[in-house]
């Protein structure tokens, strides 16, 4: 820096000090620790975010032009260009808050879009790819501001960000997202294959949009945000109390129907590990009966979840049936196919082994899957009822406290 440079710099900032007071007190000093590269000046006070000096008392009820004068020497003395970076590549917090504000936005108006969705019903392609591309774009352009952020904690939770979409690799890609080398989204071309019932899965309440919208939300705070975001798409034809319209307070049948999936699983998983002796000799009668009765309750059980007005037990219920189709190849070989609408169907006709029937239910696997859910929504209906609470308020209490905290658990 030349002295003239430095002196034009300090009577710009001796002119500011005069009309705005102890705001810039130690302005001047920061910047030359800034330009001698002196690290403490990155995490100095005197670096407040524009937007929270243009805020303060001594500055929100200046002139317009004041106001831009002030901005632009601000600016200036910290190199910040008009793209939201200062000379040294790093990311201002202004521009970390408004791109956090966004990508949570995009994030809440794809979770009332999935949330929307059927199980099992159609989906508007145009109207999800809208939803998806916005998101996409917000989530890319923050995973960017902050992955340049001098803000050591911006940097963390950036990090966990971006570890939770990894973990969501696969849901993603079901829902029409894939995940790059660089942790940048890209949503596919061709959509047509995509399956409602994955939308609502990947980006519904307690999915992977809900962990997005908490990172988004401490980001956001972190960079001087009030955690609130900017909704990118607006139009959403459909709303949480739209869905939960159709749907009723079923908790009396669905505690009753959790044992009696509960006892079908157990039935097959005995027959199936009582075999290899002379008493218990595998009989393809026996176990085709036993197993239809399991297939014609897990269908119950998935009919009656669909329409509780309780947020996670539908959950819990799609969850469900995406296992089921993750061990479809397994479920195969004892003559039992999952459909696009998740459900089960047995061929009784279908030739099965012993091998067959060990392979597919011998050690648990997917039984043991339904078992889990099946207590895991018993405790959620017993709860509301024990607690005389709604279905929502009991829905969110749930998502917070012990093994359900997780809805993957």
């Amino acid at each position: 820096m030349t002295v003239g440079n430095q002196a034009r710099i300090q009577l710009g900032v001796a002119q500011v000090q005069a009309k705005y007071g102890n705001q810039l007190d130690s302005l001047y000093g920061s910047m030359m620790a800034k330009r001698y590269k002196n690290n403490i000046a990155k995490y100095s006070g005197s670096t407040k975010t524009l937007d929270e000096l243009l805020k303060s008392n001594k500055l929100k009820n200046q002139s317009e032009e004041f106001r831009s004068q002030f901005s632009q020497l601000y600016k200036s003395i910290f190199g910040i260009n008009d793209d939201g970076e200062n000379e040294e590549g790093y990311s201002t917090p202004q521009s970390i808050k408004a791109a956090s504000a966004e990508a949570g936005g995009a994030a809440e108006s794809i979770q009332d879009f999935a949330e929307g969705l059927k199980y099992g019903g159609e989906l508007d392609v145009e109207a999800y790819k809208k939803q998806a591309q916005n998101f996409v774009d917000s989530y890319n352009s923050m995973v960017e501001k902050v992955g340049n952020a001098e803000n050591a904690n911006v940097l963390q939770k950036g990090v966990l960000m971006v570890n939770s979409t990894k973990v969501y690799s696969s849901a993603l890609k079901r829902a029409g997202i894939t995940v790059g080398a660089d942790n940048k989204l890209s949503l596919m071309e061709d959509l047509s294959n995509i399956k409602a019932s994955d939308v609502k899965v990947t980006f519904g309440r307690n999915g992977y949009s809900d962990k997005v919208i908490q990172k988004a939300r401490q980001i956001n705070t972190l960079s001087g945000g009030s955690g609130f975001f900017t909704k990118g798409v607006s139009g959403s034809t459909s709303t949480n109390k739209t869905e939960n319209s159709d749907k009723v307070d079923n908790s009396g049948t669905l505690k009753e129907m959790t044992e009696a999936v509960k006892d079908a699983a157990t039935a097959v998983k005995s027959y199936v590990h009582g075999l290899g002796s002379e008493e218990n000799s595998f009989s393809p009668t026996d176990f085709t009966k036993t197993a239809k009765d399991f297939v014609e309750k897990y269908n119950s059980f998935v009919d009656e979840m669909s329409k509780s007005n309780n947020t996670s037990v539908r959950q819990k219920g799609a969850i469900m049936q995406s296992t089921a189709n993750a061990y479809k190849h397994a479920l195969k070989r004892v003559g039992i196919s999952v459909g696009d609408d998740f459900k089960l169907t047995l061929d009784e006709s279908a030739k099965i082994t012993e091998q067959d029937a060990k392979y597919a239910f011998g050690y648990g696997g997917f039984l043991d899957k339904v078992t889990q859910k099946a207590d895991q929504v018993k405790s959620l209906v017993s709860s509301a009822s024990a607690m005389g609470y709604g279905a929502d308020k009991i829905s969110t209490y749930a998502y917070n406290i012990g093994a359900l905290f997780s809805t993957y658990a």
